[in-house]
């Protein structure tokens, strides 16, 4: 439950920040991409959608995704998406706790608009 509200939570995030924020909308102007966030030991999950400068997101992990970050679990998930350290994420990869599906490179486009919603350089 903890982490479908964390995933909600953060696509509501990434939907105001895209109305708000001429350096977020700029960034995700030109953008098409479905990513996919879920765990594998629940199967629970949320897709976001980004479509030319608009963001939505659905429970249902149905849709044809480009990547999708793979948590072996939502207590992993949580901690880690919650953490304000930055090298946690990247220590999940590393203890392969964390799995990357698809394109990277499109991950790495969904970890700079994140970056850019929390307003880094």
């Amino acid at each position: 439950m903890k982490f479908q509200l964390l995933l909600y939570i953060l696509a509501w995030k990434l939907k105001r920040v895209a109305k708000k924020d001429p350096r977020f909308r700029h960034f995700i102007e030109s953008k098409k991409l479905a990513l996919a966030i879920r765990a594998e030991s629940s199967g629970k999950g949320r897709c976001f959608l980004f479509d030319n400068g608009r963001v939505s997101s659905t429970a249902n992990l149905g849709a044809a995704c480009a990547c999708a970050m793979v948590w072996n679990d939502e207590a992993t998930a949580c901690s880690v998406m919650a953490s304000s350290d930055d090298e946690a994420a990247v220590a999940a990869l590393t203890e392969k706790k964390l799995k990357i599906e698809g394109s990277f490179k499109e991950f790495k486009w969904f970890s700079r608009a994140l970056e850019i919603m929390q307003g880094k350089p």
